[in-house]
């Protein structure tokens, strides 16, 4: 197999954390072998003039033959955008891209429809693709698929969303369906399952692997495709044929040589422990779960998983009482799951109520608490709630929010329950550790669809592999996923056993 990278960007120097440079585009590059990586100059997705950004783009990619030059165009700058179209096809850019999401412009505009015209027009034989940022969009990002979708088809050019939301799978499908020169690139579509059901849906041809390098992880990308139950031919086509066949290009005409990349995922070589999962469904389009069935204990199984801690959605959002009740009748089920129980601070009583039902089984590990729905880390309840879980001697995992000084309630919950072992969920960069370097009973865990490079490397050094968990979000994302990320920031064997295994053994008092 060999892959296309269509979706990467670069900076000079760097901006800011994670590392975007060149040179670190390049050796990711170069450390997962892939052929040909479509790039641009972040100097262009930010704030700068697009001439200036598509100049660097030109000059950097005749320096490295394995990266294809993409030029951008903003509509904000609107000077000479026409010339600047043409200096970037008579350069010889492979694609335009431009970032409404980031830079906070809707493609609901006339002159972004008359950049979109004049892309199409421009292309005398095989037609030149637009890549469209979609992140930062908002819930706006919604209705720009069809718009965007409508236009492509009404112009003839072929289209790349890029960062588009898994929550907007339904949406997305409906259009790609509908507009076939609708294509997606695939890094944020990383619901477990989630390849799987667009390929079912009719949709696989206008599927690309974009990784968004070196932001994000390319390992974490790679094991979706190799993992997805698709066909070698159907996993090749995202992987570089789509790619291809868009940019008219051929396999045996390109300019180097193709690469073979690893066509096994990278998978854990001894069972592992994941501390962040759940059951009851999400309102996403997966198959297989639901308020009373899950495949959680099938996707750790491929993974190597050998223990996976699983709270309720319903009992997060819905039903505390009947989503705990739910749990424990999936630990009936599955030996390989083990349990969380939600508590609410709406709900105290309630709560103390349950946790002195289900921890008379000991399948019940810790505690699930859910900040967006329940009242943020810095109210009284959620303060007063904590006091109540730490009586039992079990570790709670909370989602905070961004909202009522997250940190500050943190930390003063931290201090007045020192033997309370609170693990972040979705933990922050280097920057959110250094507010709790100092409590050694705060733990963070990493599972998202965005797991930035080095992110948690950049972690690791601040508080030390012993207050790391692996957890995964599953179902809603697929366990090779989040390993990959990790697996990206492991220095040696002693952090991947403590991260991997010893530290859930140890913090959650497993036998």
């Amino acid at each position: 197999m060999y892959a296309i990278d269509f979706i990467s960007d670069f900076s000079v120097d760097p901006i800011a954390e994670p590392d975007t440079t060149l040179a670190q585009l390049l050796a990711q590059t170069e450390k997962h072998s892939t052929t040909l990586t479509l790039t641009a100059s972040k100097r262009g997705l930010v704030n700068q003039i697009p001439k200036e950004a598509n100049a660097e783009t030109l000059a950097v990619a005749r320096e490295h033959p394995r990266l294809l030059p993409v030029g951008v165009l903003d509509p904000r700058h609107y000077l000479g955008w026409q010339d600047e179209l043409r200096a970037c096809i008579e350069g010889g850019c492979v694609a335009i891209r431009v970032a409404p999401g980031p830079q906070s412009w809707s493609p609901n505009t006339l002159i972004f429809q008359k950049m979109l015209e004049a892309v199409g027009q421009a292309s005398s034989q095989q037609p030149l693709p637009m890549i469209i940022d979609f992140n930062g969009g908002g819930s706006a990002a919604m209705e720009w698929i069809h718009l965007v979708g409508e236009m492509s088809q009404r112009f003839d050019v072929p289209v790349v969303l890029n960062e588009i939301s898994y929550g907007y799978l339904g949406e997305l499908i409906t259009v790609m369906q509908t507009y076939p020169t609708v294509y997606a690139a695939i890094r944020w579509l990383c619901l477990a399952d989630g390849l799987e059901v667009l390929v079912e849906a009719g949709v696989g041809q206008q599927l690309l692997y974009g990784s968004n390098a070196p932001k994000y992880s390319v390992t974490a990308l790679r094991n979706q495709v190799l993992m997805a139950r698709l066909s070698d031919e159907q996993k090749q086509a995202i992987l570089g044929g789509n790619a291809l066949r868009l940019l008219g290009m051929d396999l045996e005409e390109l300019p180097v040589e193709p690469l073979l990349i690893r066509s096994q995922a990278d998978l854990p070589d001894r069972p592992i422990i994941d501390m962040h999962a759940h059951v009851s469904g999400f309102h996403v389009a997966q198959p297989f779960n639901t308020r009373t069935e899950t495949n959680v204990h099938e996707l750790s199984a491929r993974c190597n998983i050998e223990l996976t801690f699983v709270s309720s959605y319903n009992a997060i959002n819905y039903d505390m009482r009947e989503g705990n009740a739910d749990t424990q009748k999936f630990l009936d089920r599955h030996p390989t799951l083990r349990g969380y129980i939600t508590g609410d601070p709406r709900d105290i009583p309630g709560s103390v109520e349950q946790m002195e039902r289900y921890f008379q089984d000991p399948r019940f590990v810790g505690v699930k608490l859910y900040c967006p729905f329940g009242g943020n880390m810095a109210t009284q309840r959620m303060q007063d709630l904590l006091v109540e879980v730490a009586k039992f001697g079990r570790p709670v995992k909370i989602h905070m929010d961004e909202g009522g000084s997250p940190y500050g309630g943190l930390r003063q919950a931290a201090l007045r329950n020192p033997d309370l072992a609170i693990i972040k969920a979705h933990g922050d960069d280097v920057d959110g550790a250094r507010q709790i370097v100092d409590l050694p009973n705060v733990y963070f865990e990493f599972c998202s669809s965005g797991i930035t490079a080095g992110k948690i490397r950049r972690v690791i050094d601040v508080l030390g592999p012993e207050r790391i968990f692996f957890g995964t979000d599953q179902p809603l994302f697929a366990p090779w996923f989040e390993y990959g990320a990790y697996l990206d920031a492991f220095q040696n064997e002693e952090e991947a056993e403590l991260i991997l295994r010893a530290n859930a053994r140890r913090v959650f008092k497993l036998v």
